[in-house]
């Protein structure tokens, strides 16, 4: 008979992708974010999105894209949040981390996440760009000078997997505090390629590597002296995030977290590119504290639990896995679930 999963409290995180402007098109891009796209949120509904979210008990803003650097309100965005009482954070590719961009956000950006694909070949394969690497490493040194805390998102893949050590030992001698290691998420152009095309890069790792990435954090910690905290984006089973086990008349940030908006406004649950059928709603067409209010008692929220619920089942039946990466879990059986309801309300 298996365990009953342990809720565990995970950050109440209200994530905002401001902008699909890029100077890249990466390969494992969530959002198919390049060149060529000018879309992006108006800066006063991203400010009362924020407003509102910490009204609802959300206590950072994370903001991607996109490329946040090419996002021109961004200090003002972080600014806003700092003052509603929010730790803030970025994730960039880091090729426009020089001092005349970093200055502005002194004393008001907590961290920054820049993304690496392993080494100079490596990376550059996966960022379509030759020289991209090159240029990330460059504005290591004014990241540096700037006092800013920052770290390095790595994208696991059957492919970079052999590039763990590697990725370790770099953020370890860069000076980050953290490496924050994420299975390939399969949306936006990471899952464009269909079967055929797609190129080795964009392999989804099997659970095999999900246990070296485990091994290969607690190596780090031993190898580094503590120094690098290695945060790997599986679960152990019997432990779920607390939105699966929240009590009647639990609050949005309770049940949500990360609370994702979209670039187009679109609100959803945990990750980019979540089922629309339980999108919680759209800035512009309601204020964020409306909108968690009207999707509680509407019976959003409660399908949403039904979900997380089936997903935590499971994870835990006879076997399963031994580490699930939770959000993408959740987003891909929602993804499969063909009659999930929509919200006419959230069309106007």
């Amino acid at each position: 008979m298996s365990k009953p999963p342990r809720s565990i409290a995970a950050p109440r995180v209200l994530q905002i992708h401001v902008t699909r402007r890029c100077n890249l098109r990466c390969l494992h891009c969530y959002s198919s974010s390049g060149p060529e796209f000018r879309d992006a949120l108006p800066e006063g509904l991203v400010c009362d999105a924020i407003t509102d979210a910490a009204a609802l008990g959300y206590g950072m803003l994370a903001v991607s894209g996109g490329e946040p650097m090419l996002y021109r309100p961004l200090a003002q965005i972080l600014g806003h949040a700092r003052r509603q009482g929010l730790a803030t954070a970025i994730t960039t590719n880091g090729m426009l981390l020089d001092h005349r961009r970093l200055e502005p956000l002194r004393g008001i950006l907590s961290f920054i996440a820049v993304s690496l694909d392993g080494p100079q070949e490596a990376h550059d394969r996966m960022r379509a760009r030759p020289g991209a690497f090159a240029a990330m490493a460059e504005r290591l040194a004014a990241l540096r000078d700037s006092g800013i805390p920052f770290g390095f998102l790595f994208t696991l893949t059957q492919a970079s997997a052999r590039h763990l050590d590697w990725v370790v030992d770099f953020a370890a001698a860069q000076g980050a505090a953290a490496l924050q290691i994420h299975p390939l998420s399969e949306v936006g152009r990471a899952a464009g390629h269909g079967d055929a095309a797609a190129p080795p890069e964009l392999a989804t790792p099997d659970i095999g590597l999900a246990v070296q990435a485990a091994r290969c954090a607690v190596a780090a910690r031993d190898r580094h002296a503590g120094r690098l905290r290695v945060i790997v984006d599986y679960m152990p089973w019997l432990q779920v995030p607390s939105g699966a086990a929240a009590a009647p008349g639990a609050s949005l940030a309770d049940l949500v977290s990360p609370l994702v908006i979209e670039t187009d406004g679109t609100v959803v649950p945990l990750a980019h590119g979540f089922a629309r059928g339980h999108a919680i709603g759209t800035l512009g067409n309601m204020a964020l504290s409306a909108m968690a209010d009207h999707w509680i008692s509407s019976g959003g929220a409660g399908r949403f639990q039904a979900l997380l619920r089936r997903v935590a089942g499971q994870a835990f039946a006879p076997g399963a896995p031994p580490l699930l990466s939770w959000a993408d879990e959740v987003r891909r059986t929602a993804a499969a679930v063909h009659n999930a309801p929509s919200l006419a309300w959230n069309a106007a």
